[in-house]
């Protein structure tokens, strides 16, 4: 009996029945229109993206869990810079014994626990393998590659109260994973190039899979692309 249980052979599946669907030739067409003109500086924003927090895991996190329903540009930085100038390191292990001043920052009344507790995680992870914190968030983000849709079984980060499925992908994107963020921006940038996709993250998540499948591209790469598409359409 043959079982093909693999994630290989599981994706090749949803892309053929995806590929079935009316919609999808015309708007696997756009996105490589898309790709064609943004394809390489995608490319070169996601080789990038894991180091933007290097040495500064600490912020990476503020970051990561300031961004839930904020916009990035004219909210999260600002919260970022304000940890930072607050924060004698920008480590993990600050954090985990700092916890940030949420009325200062602006922040919701769970978010500085969830910030505290994901640092702490995170150092109690790199520390159980010898690893730095650079190394330690890598790792992490590599060994929970697969949960996307049962993030809150990785004790970690994914378990930690306050952390979604995006915030999940988006953690482990900043570490250096291969992920892409299944947010608001993403559903409806696939909706504007033709792709059906139902309401939830596990939607977004599986359309995405198979788009950058389409494309031969890691979801890194798609995230980025999908990011900026308003940007690489006036190339």
């Amino acid at each position: 009996m043959n079982d093909d249980t693999g994630g290989g052979g599981r994706d090749a599946r949803v892309l053929d029945v995806l590929r079935d669907r009316p919609e999808w030739p015309t708007a696997v067409a756009r996105l490589r229109r898309l790709y064609a003109q943004g394809g390489a500086a995608a490319q070169e924003q996601a080789a990038r993206y894991g180091q933007k927090y290097a040495g500064q895991r600490g912020a990476m996190v503020v970051d990561v869990v300031a961004s839930r329903q904020r916009n990035y540009l004219s909210k999260v930085r600002h919260i970022v810079n304000g940890w930072q100038e607050e924060a004698r390191e920008p480590t993990l292990a600050w954090l985990a014994a700092n916890p940030p001043d949420g009325a200062r920052l602006g922040l919701m009344a769970s978010e500085p626990e969830t910030m505290r507790h994901v640092a702490e995680n995170l150092v109690a992870f790199a520390s159980s393998r010898g690893l730095d914190e650079d190394t330690g968030c890598r790792t992490w983000a590599e060994e929970v590659d697969g949960l996307e849709h049962a993030h809150r079984l990785d004790p970690v980060v994914g378990g930690v109260s306050g952390i979604g499925p995006a915030l999940f992908a988006y953690m482990r994107m900043r570490c250096g994973g291969k992920a892409l963020k299944p947010d608001v921006r993403v559903g409806r940038e696939l909706r504007h190039l033709g792709f059906e996709v139902p309401a939830g993250e596990h939607a977004i998540l599986v359309v995405s899979k198979a788009a950058a499948a389409e494309l031969g591209v890691d979801l890194l790469v798609l995230d980025q692309l999908l990011w900026w598409a308003e940007e690489y359409r006036k190339i």
